[in-house]
């Protein structure tokens, strides 16, 4: 399976926060760290933060931070949210796609269940099982000249 690269960017945003839980971090910041536009990682914030996933502060010393903590953040619950109405194949499509196969095709029936299967293998993991074992080693995380506060 391949992701979104919003999800991609979206899991790196949240490894990000979760490596310090307390810290409030600018877009402008996160966008550096991950390699994302600042307009489009605006887009992700919006949506982690509408899923309770994020949290929003504006203001001067505004920005971003894990809302829930990571041990409770399912890395499948992430996926599932910003992959939403993405087809695996044509024919997962809402409207069927223009597939050629006949209706009693067995393919769809395999990818469902890889798909299934891939997704319970996310389920299984959360936020913080993606962690090193330390927070002193995610220190190595860190972009070159960034040091965290």
């Amino acid at each position: 399976m391949r992701l979104l690269a919003s999800t991609d960017i979206a899991l790196r945003l949240l490894m990000r926060l979760a490596a310090e839980p307390g810290r409030v971090r600018t877009a402008e910041e996160l966008s550096a760290e991950v390699g994302a536009p600042r307009n489009h990682l605006h887009k992700i914030i919006q949506d982690l933060a509408g899923a309770g996933l994020a949290r929003t502060l504006r203001g001067a010393r505004g920005g971003v931070l894990l809302a829930r903590p990571a041990a409770e953040i399912r890395i499948g619950e992430v996926v599932r949210l910003l992959e939403e109405g993405q087809a695996l194949v044509e024919c997962f499509r809402p409207d069927g796609g223009a597939c050629c196969l006949s209706a009693d095709c067995r393919l769809r029936g395999v990818l469902a269940r890889g798909r299934a299967a891939f997704l319970a293998e996310l389920d299984a993991a959360t936020l913080a099982d993606c962690l090193p074992g330390s927070l002193v080693g995610l220190r190595s995380l860190y972009v070159v000249g960034d040091s965290p506060s």
